[in-house]
This record gives structure tokens, sequence and C-alpha cells, in this order.
């Protein structure tokens, strides 16, 4: 199992600071120095960091989370509920993009079964105005309630509230293998959405939250593959149109070898072509990267030269 690996490690970061204090200032420490955990964003459509408050938030759904006293013990990464057919929970660090909220807003979930047919229901009336943006259904698609974008590895569904169930304690939030259903705590017949999930996923990592009228579900995909739809009663998008970029960072050590290569090769090609000398230290770097060319595991051995493919950070 998943947490028996990390507990062995965070067990020797234990026992090497000795208490509790010291175990956290480990923590946030490597959170420091190697995340964007503590960089605040200035602006909501920045991808690095977290808006104010979020940190907090985050931290109080973690230690509520794994607290006896609180039914949001039901989600931990240990949990039994699995069918077998769908990708087991990993840990994920999920970026939340949110202003000042209200505790009552913390992530709270309710797992109650639901005997609804498995199709979109849409809240007829009282709904607040909310503009979806552009990320907000990128590589994905756009309805009037509702919508969703998608990346390689993740998926997100933004959902418009109505003005009286726009917190925390005035929803349930169900989030099962195969479907997703939101509806109001007091009047389970008032359904905000209820659909069939298309693909894969990882439920028991999904995260949420609510902000300015909408709820935002973040969630892990089973595994890599583009979806075509969210929900089952969606049509299917063109895939082929779909923004496929990653920065290298986000590739294996062995494909950002390969595709650093290609870049030194390019540039090495565009020297040559303005009539530029290549000093000695650019060859000693191409001269290194070109041995990465044909290693194994690069996903461009034998295939033409197409930088396209990778956008660099």
């Amino acid at each position: 199992m998943e947490f028996l690996r990390t507990d062995a490690i965070f067990m020797e970061i234990l026992q090497e600071r000795k208490t509790i204090t010291g175990f956290l200032d480990a923590v946030f420490g490597f959170l420091r120095r190697n995340t964007d955990f503590y960089h605040v964003k200035k602006h909501p459509n920045e991808n690095v960091g977290f808006a104010k408050g979020v940190r907090e938030e985050i931290l109080f759904g973690a230690m509520q989370r794994y607290d006896p006293d609180c039914k949001l013990n039901n989600l931990a990464a240990d949990s039994n509920e699995n069918d077998g057919l769908y990708a087991p929970p990993a840990i994920e660090e999920v970026e939340i993009e949110t202003e000042e909220v209200d505790m009552e807003q913390k992530a709270v979930t309710n797992l109650s079964e639901t005997t609804k047919s498995c199709e979109i229901i849409t809240p007829k009336n009282n709904t607040r105005k909310v503009d979806f943006a552009a990320n907000d259904y990128k590589n994905g698609a756009c309805f009037a309630e509702y919508c969703w974008s998608q990346t390689l590895t993740e998926v997100e569904l933004h959902v418009k509230l109505p003005a009286d169930l726009q917190t925390a304690k005035s929803i349930c939030i169900d989030i099962k293998p195969d479907r997703i259903s939101v509806h109001s705590r007091k009047d389970p017949k008032n359904t905000v959405i209820h659909g069939q999930i298309s693909t894969r996923y990882k439920h028991n990592d999904a995260v949420w939250t609510i902000t300015e009228g909408k709820l935002t579900i973040s969630m892990d995909k089973g595994k890599e593959m583009w979806w075509e739809r969210f929900f089952t009663s969606e049509d299917p998008i063109d895939t082929k149109k779909i923004d496929c970029e990653r920065y290298i960072d986000d590739l294996p050590e062995d494909s950002q070898a390969a595709i650093q290569k290609l870049r030194v090769q390019q540039m090495e090609q565009d020297i040559v072509n303005n009539g530029q000398e290549i000093n000695d230290s650019e060859k000693n770097t191409m001269e290194r990267l070109r041995m990465a060319w044909d290693a194994e595991g690069s996903p461009f051995k034998g295939q033409p030269f197409d930088p396209s493919v990778v956008k660099f950070s």
C-alpha cells in the first residue's frame, strides 16, 4: 500500500528530528525550498502559487481529513473503497484559486449514496451569474451551468451554484468512481448537478472548493490520456484540437536530456545560418547533449526533429 512507503520515509525524518515540531519544520522547509507553496498569487490567472488564504485552507483540510472525530476521515488515502476497476488513489497537490473564504467553506464532503439516474441535472432558477474563464474549459467543453478542463494527467469540473447553495454547509457533494452528484443538504431533491463520469479517475483523491459562486472539483485521471467528454451524456470533443504542449520540467529526466539535445541542435543550426562562431563552452555543451540523442528511453530516438511539441520554461 502507498502509505507504507511514505510512512517509512516520514519515520526516518521523525527519528532524526526527534519531535513533532522538528518534523513539521522539515516538512515546511522542504515546501519553501522546492515548491510554490509560499508564493502568493498577484493575479487570478497566475499559474504559480496560491491565492491569499488558500494555504491555510489546505492545511486545515488536511488536519481534518485524518481527525478521527471529523467526518472527513472517510476520505483518507488508505480508504478501503475500491472496486478493483479504478486506479488506486495517489497523493496529490492541487492548486486551488480562491479569495478569503468563510471557515464554513472548508472542504467537507458527503459520500452518501444516491439513487438518481445518471443524467445531467442543472439548476432551473436562483443561479448566481458566474462567467467561466477560458482556462476553466481549456482542452474541455463549456455549457450553460458547468464546464470542464483537462491536462494529460488531471481534470477539473466547474459548476455554477444557486445563490442559496454557495457554502460547504449548504450542499452535499457525492464523489463516486463512476459519477458525481451535488445537491442541497436540506432538500436532497434539489439537485445542482448529477452525471455519470465517462472515464476512470482517482475518486478518492478528488478535492473541491467553493469560490465566487462556483464549485470546482479537481481530480487525477486514472491514466494519462485525453478525455473526449466528462459526463457520458455530452457530445465528444475533437481531441485533435487539444493543446497538448508540455513543459520540459514535467517530463522524465531521460526525455529532458533528449529534448535539450534538440534544443542545442537547433541553436547550433541557427548560429551556422547567421554566420556566428561557436565558443568552446557552447561546443562542450552541445557535445554532452548530443550523447543523449540516442539514449535508451529517449522519446525522439529515430524520429525527425519537431520541437513544437515541447514548451520550454
